[in-house]
């Protein structure tokens, strides 16, 4: 019960965080600007998304069962993963403020966007075992 409703706002608290440790890293130690760089680009980038999804907030977005967000959540090393990376290669290629900015607006839309794509995945996987067996579902 403890990850039901926020398993995918735990990943993205672990994606924010590791971000910034890794763009501390790879794009040097950060001072007030870089760190309010890091929020307008995570800020910016979730914006856009929701923006994007809800059709200029015209449009509810379908929620899913929970058996999927369930399966979702737990293959979330990968989206997790993948934001950490995208992050690390803002830092070490661009460097200062801009890293900082770019870096976790990137790491923000890889996070969301790969997470989406597990969703997908789990729902495939959901809809094709409750195929099989409907009292499973």
């Amino acid at each position: 019960m403890a990850t039901h409703n926020n398993a995918l706002a735990y990943g993205y608290s672990v994606t924010a965080t590791s971000s910034f440790g890794l763009l501390a890293t790879t794009a040097g130690s950060p001072n007030v600007g870089h760190i309010f760089a890091f929020l307008l680009g995570t800020g910016v980038a979730f914006a856009g998304v929701n923006a994007l999804v809800t059709r200029g907030f015209k449009r509810r977005v379908k929620e899913e069962p929970p058996v999927v967000l369930a399966l979702a959540t737990s293959l979330s090393v990968v989206s997790i993963s993948a934001a950490g990376g995208i992050a690390a290669l803002a830092g070490w290629a661009i460097g200062g403020w801009v890293a900082w900015a770019l870096g976790s607006l990137l790491a923000t839309w890889t996070y969301l966007s790969v997470a989406a794509f597990e969703v997908a995945v789990a729902r495939a996987l959901h809809l094709a075992v409750g195929k099989q067996s409907p009292e499973r579902r």
